[in-house]
């Protein structure tokens, strides 16, 4: 059979499993006495090493089995776990993710050297100082746990370890009461098995007719998933023999064993006459309990491909439009039957594009949780010691805003480890805590979501800042002294500005800061910055929740309309002509206690002001860098939802000042203002 269809399917996966071995090894440094993050690397990389060897990637499956072998070592108390260890474990994930990446062109990865590690980290010799405290007392406390739940009325071990729910404990009562027999039924399938969901499905089916299911382990939404490796159990109440439960299931092809284990709830002595609700509660709890009749779930997911739904979202795009042009003519003709009809179009359309924004929605914890690796890494480089904190991770964003914002992120923590933490001798005369705090947290705010990385290093201080900047011939000295407090802040994210006394592998070539400002503002957000001299900074990122589709504030300018983003807009204003000032030749006026900038759009844009002697004039108040600033319109529009059309053309992308395009209801075209860029 070609397995290549399937290879994105294994990349996508074994990125999650990566993942969950690189999160639980960060726990186990931190932890080294805590066993249950070695159970779940085992868990995940035995499933790797399943998948691995079904798609035929005898590289990835022989290096995961030598760290399942390893990890075990760990589990029976013969590896102690050391600084060593983790490291070799860490230099395999690296290599994995380099297998898993390099599928499709099949370039081969030596891992000799590694084999090596791992076999003196098998050995025990290693020269490495080894972490303090032993696995031994919680390796025996989670057997004593394990004993106390479940246990068999025959002379064999339940397998494996279920844990339940209340609703399932009262499910097993009741069915024992009713004279039936709880069973764990492990099934292994077939390694040459590709359609393992198709096979698990039959077994619940077969199952499902000699007794009641009440739990399986995976889930059955991991089952449907194949979240598995080729084997599974199912924990069901039934009258049946084991003899008619194996030859159910045995009668499906591709099942390689079935193994059912009788199991009974032990529970106290004096419980066993009196109240029976409160029996197993040494068992643990889990999220959700799994009733089955003969019926089998229905699948609840499927994989979309990202370019279908990018396809969607122009379709409604062009959907919007058309309801907007549609709604203009309707109040053109004035025809009641008509509006109400549209209103329940407006109604429907409104809830495609919710559904379709929604669909377009992914956690922020997918770029979050590549970040304490790196940080880990880095702090170690630098000889620091980091504390990273993160925040927000449930908190989601559009697809493509998400895809956009990893590498700013990644500039923004290299340099709170680099510039921002201190050395650890530095910190402890300052009567700071040894090891630096560096927090990235994520918060929804309104219709945009609010990024913050803070560090309580030695911060940044605006007249070094505005020092840098005459020295690298940036600015004359004294248009440095005219900058004010934010102004010289905003300083560092001029190209090839960097306060950096050394260049190292990680910063200091004036290049970065620069990047996160243009990449951010690309996106319709804003980038803010605060410091305290010897006490932090934060850096905050204010994104819009999606590219495609934005509210925005229609004003016209020489009969032109043009659409500018509400996340740039602080608010709008009426003056008299006669309240302007100027100062060292710039117009200014004096609005609720603050000296704000004006810039009349018709300069700014060159077209003629037909109004240029009006007495009454409308201000819109943007926001930039921190800094308000007016821009002066001829009319206000109203607030209005835009679809963002790029501008492909090779004459109008390079063109600063423009967002984009979107129509209108007549069919016009406006163009989307940039504020970052135009002003």
């Amino acid at each position: 059979m070609d397995m290549s269809e399937y290879k994105e399917i294994f990349k996508a996966e074994s990125e999650e499993h990566l993942q969950q071995l690189n999160d639980s090894l960060l726990g186990l440094e931190q932890n080294p006495g805590d066993l249950e993050y070695i159970n779940t690397m085992f868990r995940s990389a035995h499933t790797l090493k399943g998948m691995s060897a079904t798609m035929g990637f005898s590289t990835i499956a022989e290096l995961t089995h030598e760290m399942e072998n390893l990890m075990d070592m760990v589990r029976k108390s013969q590896v102690e776990v050391s600084n060593g260890l983790i490291d070799v474990l860490f230099e395999c994930l690296d290599t994995l993710e380099a297998l898993v990446e390099n599928v499709d062109s099949g370039a081969e990865v030596d891992i000799n050297s590694l084999r090596t590690n791992l076999s003196k980290a098998m050995e025990g010799t290693l020269p490495v100082n080894e972490i303090t405290g032993s696995m031994a007392s919680s390796i025996n406390t989670l057997e004593n746990e394990i004993n106390k739940g479940l246990q068999p009325v025959q002379d064999v071990t339940p397998w494996p370890y279920i844990e339940l729910s209340d609703a399932e404990k009262r499910a097993i009562e009741n069915a024992s009461n009713e004279g039936s027999r709880i069973v764990a039924l492990k099934v292994i399938l077939d390694e040459s098995c590709v359609l393992k969901s198709a096979r698990s499905t039959l077994v619940l089916i077969n199952i499902s007719k000699l007794g009641e299911i009440i739990k399986c382990q995976p889930s059955e939404a991991e089952l449907e998933d194949e979240k598995f490796d080729f084997e599974f159990t199912v924990l069901f109440a039934t009258k049946a023999e084991d003899s008619e439960i194996v030859g159910a299931v045995e009668k499906i092809s591709e099942i390689k064993e079935v193994v059912p284990t009788t199991i009974s709830q032990e529970r106290p002595a004096e419980q066993k006459s009196t109240d029976k609700k409160d029996t197993n509660d040494d068992v643990q709890q889990n999220n959700s309990s799994i009733k089955r009749s003969d019926s089998v779930k229905s699948i609840q997911s499927v994989r979309v491909n990202i370019e279908r739904l990018d396809n969607l979202m122009n379709l409604v795009g062009e959907l919007i439009i058309n309801k907007i042009r549609l709604n203009q003519l309707a109040s053109d003709l004035n025809a009641k039957d008509l509006d109400e009809s549209l209103a329940n179009l407006d109604r429907l359309t409104n809830e495609i594009q919710t559904e379709v924004m929604e669909s377009r929605m992914v956690p922020i914890d997918q770029i979050f949780s590549r970040f304490p690796r790196m940080v880990r890494d880095l702090a170690k480089s630098e000889g620091k010691q980091i504390n990273l904190i993160i925040e927000g991770k449930e908190i989601e964003l559009d697809r493509t805003v998400l895809d956009e914002i990893g590498d700013p992120l990644v500039h923004l923590l290299r340099n709170a480890v680099d510039h921002g933490i201190e050395p650890e001798e530095e910190r402890s005369k300052l009567g700071k805590p040894t090891a630096g705090l560096v927090r990235l947290a994520a918060s929804r705010l309104r219709n945009s979501v609010l990024i913050e990385v803070e560090d309580d290093g030695k911060g940044m201080d605006p007249a070094n800042l505005r020092e840098i900047a005459v020295k690298k011939g940036i600015m004359s000295r004294e248009e440095a002294e005219k900058l004010s407090e934010t102004d010289a802040l905003n300083l560092i994210f001029m190209p090839g500005f960097s306060g950096a006394k050394v260049i190292t592998d990680i910063s200091g070539r004036g290049v970065g800061m620069d990047a996160v400002k243009t990449k951010i503002e690309a996106l319709g957000g804003s980038v803010k910055i605060s410091s305290v001299p010897g006490q932090g900074s934060i850096m905050k990122l204010q994104l819009p929740l999606t590219v495609a589709i934005i509210q925005s504030l229609m004003v016209t300018v020489a009969d032109e309309t043009y659409a500018i983003p509400l996340s740039n807009v602080v608010r709008d204003v009426g003056i008299k002509a006669s309240e302007i000032k100027t100062i060292e030749g710039k117009e200014v006026i004096l609005l609720r206690g603050e000296v704000l900038p004006l810039l009349r759009m018709h300069e700014i844009l060159n077209c003629e002001n037909e109004q240029e002697n009006k007495e009454n004039l409308i201000v819109v108040v943007v926001e930039k860098m921190g800094s308000n600033i007016g821009l002066v319109v001829d009319d206000l529009l109203g607030q209005q939802e835009v679809i963002i059309k790029t501008l492909d053309n090779k004459i109008l992308k390079n063109m600063k000042g423009f967002a984009g395009a979107t129509i209108l209801g007549d069919g016009s075209v406006a163009l989307i203002l940039d504020i970052a860029t135009l002003i």
